[in-house]
């Protein structure tokens, strides 16, 4: 696992010199910051304002360095011509795919670390301070962007960076409505194409299971309720995560092996 190694370490320092992605995380924390002003708009309801809009913020950066990341990394080191001496030397190309997808989901994990170190920080100014329950709305966080990250390798290792970044976005928008698309199927609000939606929530991931929610940070609600989620729940959506994102990566491991790179 040497080759893995040194190709997760060497994706790791090439994104984070990437200046778009500064760019990007650079807003991401003025969105969090600004969530101090928004939070004044309302009435006794501050933490849970800054805590829905500071973890949907987390949420929805991460997805866009997750889709940028992913989607364009394996198309930049063919036009670049970096992965000819890389596949000159003892490394496959499934160690390849590997490799890039474990480094850019280590750059992921830097990211979403500065983010929660900031919206901790901001909490920590109106009065709140870190629960459990925000560390796992973290990690479903980074669950999501592992599945991700592997749909966007996955499209990227037979298409165009911008067809890649737009099939990623279609899925992420299925994913996140699959709970609703399966209400209106049992409803029996589809109409005709009721037998062919059915089959979705067997191709698509369910991303609602991932979705965080301001009540992490809301004290009362812990109070009341005891936790965030049960152990269980943790348990299955680490499970299906894993496994979709597994399946996915093998998938583009095996597509890129077969890529005519010429």
């Amino acid at each position: 696992m040497k080759q893995v190694v040194a190709i997760v370490v060497n994706t790791f320092r090439e994104t984070v010199r990437d200046k778009v992605l500064y760019g990007i995380l650079f807003f991401a924390v003025a969105f969090i910051l600004f969530t101090i002003v928004l939070s004044e708009l309302s009435l006794h309801e501050e933490k849970r304002i800054i805590a829905d809009l500071g973890l949907s913020g987390i949420s929805l950066v991460s997805l866009i360095l997750a889709v940028v990341l992913g989607v364009g990394m394996l198309t930049k080191e063919i036009d670049k011509k970096t992965l000819y001496p890389i596949l000159s030397k003892p490394v496959a190309r499934w160690q390849f795919v590997l490799g890039k997808y474990l480094g850019i989901n280590l750059t992921l994990l830097v990211q979403v670390a500065v983010m929660a170190a900031v919206f901790t920080a901001v909490l920590a100014f109106k009065g709140g301070t870190l629960t459990w329950p925000f560390v796992l709305s973290l990690y479903l966080i980074f669950l999501e962007i592992l599945v991700i990250t592997s749909i966007a390798m996955l499209f990227s290792s037979f298409s165009t960076p911008f067809v890649s970044g737009l099939l990623t976005l279609g899925v992420f928008i299925v994913g996140r409505n699959l709970d609703l698309l399966q209400a209106f199927i049992r409803k029996g609000k589809v109409g005709p194409m009721a037998d062919l939606l059915a089959q979705v929530p067997h191709v698509f991931p369910n991303l609602y299971l991932f979705y965080p929610s301001g009540r992490a940070i809301d004290e009362s609600w812990v109070t009341l309720h005891g936790s965030f989620v049960h152990l269980d729940y943790l348990a299955s959506a680490t499970s299906y995560g894993l496994v979709y994102a597994s399946v996915c990566l093998l998938l583009a491991m095996a597509v890129f092996s077969r890529r005519d790179l010429i």
